[in-house]
């Protein structure tokens, strides 16, 4: 039953953007992570049948040895097996990165006035591993919360760089007022990116929950409360879309801490979840060759509040 909820709520989401792009291309997304997605809905899956896919790419191949070798798993000897390396981090884990590497080999810097490609990386790993420990915390499978909160606003870069001429107005608008980009949106396209992400998604064939979060993530916690998805990670990809406001705006500080608490979670489990995003974000960039821009840590922030 819940399986059927999640697809319908999944198609919702989508809309029918087919009609609306009508001969607009979706860019394709790699073959290595159709194939790995496809073969990982098999829960009897084999490690070495994994790796044999996942060596097929040898850039999907570097990025899993290096996060294996990072700092971050503290390993005693190097890793140098692929085979051995999907064993430590896991098939959840394998699927987080192969969604990564997805996102990487796909979006490309539009070059336009007001997005910033080092900008762009740094809030989307920020809000992967933020929602990772809220899922933690609300004991939600962590790595849907993870792979949700960095693919969350992966329709924007596609939208103004393959779908310049419809969507680069609707941008300059965003950046020379003061209303929130999904309300720009719906007055002028009638359809948001969360949406158009969603609907991307779909079409790569990913999995629906990660649809649901990249389709529902700027959507009130009521909203998702009637929809029946407060258990899962739609809520913590829900809430990693409010702390990139809440750096920079005394409201979205408000609205960060108010909805969280409604959540059961208080101030201190808040501000933990964000010290331990912002204890890793750094050296987890190192393993994808993003530039983690700096930034006022925002649990300093809130906990002056």
């Amino acid at each position: 039953m819940f399986l059927k909820k999640l697809r319908r709520q999944a198609a919702m989401v989508t809309g029918d953007f087919a009609k609306i792009f009508g001969n607009q291309e979706i860019p394709a997304c790699p073959r290595v992570v159709i194939k790995l997605l496809e073969a990982l809905k098999d829960p009897d899956i084999s490690i070495e049948k994994v790796a044999s896919l996942l060596e097929t790419d040898a850039g999907l191949s570097a990025r899993i040895l290096t996060l294996v070798n990072s700092a971050l798993y503290g390993l005693p000897g190097r890793i140098t097996s692929v085979s051995k390396a999907c064993s430590i981090l896991g098939l959840k884990e394998i699927e987080n990165l192969t969604l990564c590497h997805a996102m990487a080999e796909t979006i490309r810097d539009p070059g336009c006035e007001g997005f910033n490609l080092d900008i762009f990386w740094t809030d989307s790993l920020e809000r992967a591993l933020f929602a990772r420990e809220i899922s933690l915390a609300l004991s939600i499978e962590p790595e849907d919360g993870f792979a949700g909160g960095l693919m969350q606003d992966m329709a924007l870069p596609i939208l103004l760089t393959d779908w310049f001429d419809i969507y680069h107005n609707v941008f300059e608008k965003w950046l020379a007022g003061d209303k929130g980009l999904e309300s720009v949106e719906m007055e002028e396209l009638s359809w948001n990116h969360c949406q158009a992400g969603a609907w991307i998604a779909k079409s790569w064939g990913l999995p629906d929950i990660l649809v649901c979060c990249i389709g529902l993530h700027s959507s009130p916690i009521g909203d998702l409360a009637q929809l029946n998805l407060t258990g899962t990670a739609v809520v913590p990809v829900m809430l990693s879309s409010l702390i990139i406001w809440a750096r920079k705006d005394a409201s979205a500080q408000a609205e960060l801490i108010k909805t969280t608490k409604s959540l059961g979670l208080d101030k201190n489990q808040l501000t933990t979840a964000l010290v331990k995003t912002e204890e890793v974000l750094d050296e987890l960039g190192k393993c994808f060759d993003i530039d983690v821009v700096t930034r006022e840590s925002l649990a300093s922030i809130i906990e002056r509040q």
